[in-house]
């Protein structure tokens, strides 16, 4: 091979590595959340220029290393550019950035790996990885590094990066091709064992790539079988954890905009407020009315009329019903500052605002029957306390079946915006919906018939890690009423209310907090009660005529305490004169019995799921599958280079091998030199050790006093001590073996 056709590969590998890390810098900005790719491209054609000297001379890594940290500063400057020209001022203020990353990150005050800190790390990480393949040539450290990172990224923040993990290991093949022409040690059966992994790899990325495509086809089985795991580490806050490394923002808690629910979405069990109260109860925040095919918004304009003065009743928000008598005395401590209050159900009277009593700015939305409150020259600020007291709604489930249809009775355009559906709910789901109700004998039974056929955890899987986005051009609903059939409350809620809309019948789409963690007595009889970003839920309001707006749970292993009130069908008035005390001594039971059925809601479902699944296999098979396969492979490649790890043991067994007897260690060198260079019958000791060394490149005597010392031993028939192995012998030995790996290398 001539020189230019060297320097041509050589150059030809470089690039090949250069666009494995160029092909994860999409991902790493996206994630991080960082102006552009373009200065992250720059700096890995500059670490290249940096480093290359480094491969033919030694004495030029420190060099390497300087040009490696100056450069950096470049994407540094232009990612992160402050308010300043690159000064002594921007230095001064980049290092009191990186401190205040430092230290928000370690004392926990950021979830997430700040983008200035992350940027660093990827800076470093870029630079390693380019002086193990420049310097020595170590390609699988980078692809390691960088599937392990893509792969982290598709599972907790929820990308479908299959193309991209998929042209790395394309790249990766022909990488190593690259390097096995330029150490013209070309090998026919690996060539065809790469060309077959290239072709492969090729084809599968076709059909990752293609339009309406995935490879679910193949991943489905293993993400099957591991649900119930995976749910069970989302509860317990494993991908919490794991998102301190940047594992992405698609958490769990209270968000403003739904225009565009779906997706994954991982537990973040950071506590919101403690609320002190006799029992649990679901939090509403706000409700929407318009549902667009994608998510939910209001369909009316935000309007807020002021409140004033305190204590302050607050509008019904909805109901009608008569309240019981028992009043609820209610404390509500946030753990930062909030822009949205968490109300009960319920006729709520706020006494006090962060222990102001007076000049307290308080609004109402009652388009979303949503609380604003602030301070008197902090208008819509948040709020860190609130007390208050406030009476449940009252009714059974005798009234709820008694209630006529409110269309019977309705006012002209009354629940316009509560049954508009968009074009995009298709006629299947309004066919569902008719299909559900066909046996329904009323009002009441048409809600119910709705809610049961999506919580029996049979058709439909309940699950935050496993739900899928909705693909551009499907409805929301109807991608998971026939499709994907995974989802969480959202998906649940959401399909409930467009069935219900189905069929004629006003619904709304209500959003905020479910009861919580007992974790305390209070004072009065009350419980303490922790309230999760975790906890963040929706669920359907349908009205009913004379009651109102109520609450229903479609979701699987969800209860809503108002929801299992009604069961008891209790029409006497003696319920609603029940005392405090007695109401809070069955508090404890029902949050336990509730929040047992919440955490069971995934590998319940799951469960059933996997049950009814042909040919499903339990996640402990996959696992021990997975392990005998690993070993299976390590087995296959050290069989394959078996010659070259039996010289390794051979070398290290030599370097302790001094006051050792000779022909123990002249044995064991022996055995492995016959595995190198056969010995023909009848070919003396000393010819073949003098054909071995010419076969190494070794001098003519380089094993004379080593086969003089054996074949005295073999035929003297001395009784004499038998002696240690020498230094010199010893040398011998090892530079024989150092020469037999080398041969190895060169293909002889």
């Amino acid at each position: 091979m001539n020189r230019w056709t060297t320097r041509f590969l050589g150059a030809l590998g470089i690039l090949l590595h250069a666009l494995l890390l160029v092909l994860a810098v999409p991902t790493f900005v996206k994630v991080n959340h960082l102006a552009a790719e373009w200065p992250l491209y720059l700096y890995i054609g500059l670490a290249i220029l940096c480093v290359l000297p480094w491969r033919w001379q030694h004495h030029w890594w420190p060099l390497s290393l300087v040009g490696l940290v100056l450069t950096a500063f470049i994407p540094i400057y232009l990612l992160f550019p402050g308010r300043s020209q690159l000064s002594a001022d921007w230095f001064a203020m980049l290092a009191t950035r990186f401190r205040d990353s430092l230290q928000s990150y370690f004392i926990q005050s950021s979830a997430t790996v700040p983008p200035l800190m992350s940027l660093v790390l990827i800076l470093a990480v870029v630079a390693a990885l380019m002086i193990l393949f420049v310097r020595y040539r170590l390609w699988p450290v980078t692809l390691i590094v960088l599937v392990l990172y893509l792969t982290a990224v598709n599972i907790f923040n929820g990308d479908d990066l299959t193309v991209t993990v998929l042209q790395q290991f394309l790249i990766a093949i022909v990488l190593a091709l690259v390097q096995q022409l330029q150490k013209q040690r070309l090998r026919w059966p690996l060539v065809a064992v790469a060309g077959l992994l290239a072709a492969a790899a090729g084809g599968l990325l076709q059909v990752a790539a293609a339009p309406h495509t995935t490879l679910n086809a193949f991943t489905a089985p293993l993400v099957d079988n591991t649900a119930v795991l995976r749910n069970q580490l989302n509860t317990a806050g494993f991908f919490q954890s794991l998102e301190r490394f940047g594992a992405g923002d698609a958490r769990t808690g209270f968000s403003e905009d739904d225009t565009d629910l779906g997706g994954p979405l991982f537990d973040d069990n950071s506590v919101v407020f403690t609320a002190e109260d006799y029992e649990d109860h679901y939090w509403r925040v706000e409700t929407k009315d318009d549902y667009t095919g994608r998510g939910w918004i209001s369909s009316i304009g935000d309007s807020v009329s002021r409140l004033q003065g305190l204590p302050t009743t607050l509008p019904a928000g909805g109901m009608t019903a008569p309240v019981s008598t028992t009043r609820h005395v209610l404390t509500m401590a946030f753990t930062a500052a909030s822009d949205y209050v968490p109300l009960p159900y319920g006729q709520l009277t706020l006494d006090s605002v962060d222990q102001q009593q007076r000049n307290v700015f308080m609004g109402w939305a009652p388009t979303r029957n949503r609380l604003i409150t602030g301070g008197r020259l902090r208008p819509l600020a948040g709020v860190s306390r609130l007390t208050g007291s406030y009476q449940k709604y009252r009714y059974t489930i005798q009234q709820l079946e008694n209630a006529p249809s409110p269309m019977m009775t309705a006012e002209p355009n009354q629940f316009r915006t509560d049954l508009e559906l968009p074009k995009s709910v298709t006629k299947r789901t309004r066919q569902l919906a008719q299909q559900i109700t066909r046996n329904a004998a009323t009002y009441y039974d048409q809600v119910t018939a709705i809610r049961d056929y999506l919580r029996d955890g049979v058709q439909f899987i309940y699950s935050k890690v496993d739900t899928p986005r909705t693909p551009k051009g499907r409805d929301y609903v109807d991608y998971f009423l026939f499709s994907s059939k995974t989802g969480y409350c959202d998906n649940f809620s959401s399909a409930m209310i467009v069935l219900l809309r189905s069929v004629g019948i006003p619904a709304r789409w209500a959003k905020g907090f479910n009861g919580g963690n007992q974790v305390g007595q209070a004072s009065g009889g009350r419980y303490t009660y922790q309230i999760l970003n975790s906890a963040a839920h929706s669920w359907p309001e349908v009205y009913f005529s004379g009651i109102g707006w109520v609450p229903f749970e479609p979701t699987p292993g969800f209860t809503n305490p108002d929801e299992r009130q009604q069961t008891a069908q209790n029409t006497d008035d003696t319920s609603s004169s029940t005392s405090s005390s007695s109401v809070s001594s069955t508090s404890s039971s029902s949050t336990a019995a509730r929040r047992s059925s919440q955490q069971a809601a995934a590998s319940s479902s799951t469960a059933q799921n996997l049950t009814s699944t042909p040919g499903a296999l339990p996640w402990p098979l996959i696992a021990l599958g997975i392990g005998a396969g690993s070993l299976a492979l390590a087995g296959a490649l050290a069989f394959w280079q078996r010659r070259r790890l039996r010289l390794h043991w051979t070398q290290w067994r030599l370097r302790h091998a001094a006051e050792q007897p000779f022909p123990t260690v002249f044995r064991r060198f022996d055995r492995q030199a016959r595995h190198f260079l056969s010995r023909p019958a009848g070919e003396t000791l000393a010819d073949y050790y003098q054909r071995l060394g010419q076969t190494l490149h070794l001098p003519a005597d380089h094993f004379a006093p080593v086969v003089e010392n054996a074949e005295y031993l073999l035929y003297s028939g001395t009784n004499e001590p038998v002696p240690v192995i020498t230094a010199a012998e010893l040398t011998a030995l090892q530079t024989a073996v150092a020469a037999m790996l080398a041969g190895l290398k060169k293909g002889r």
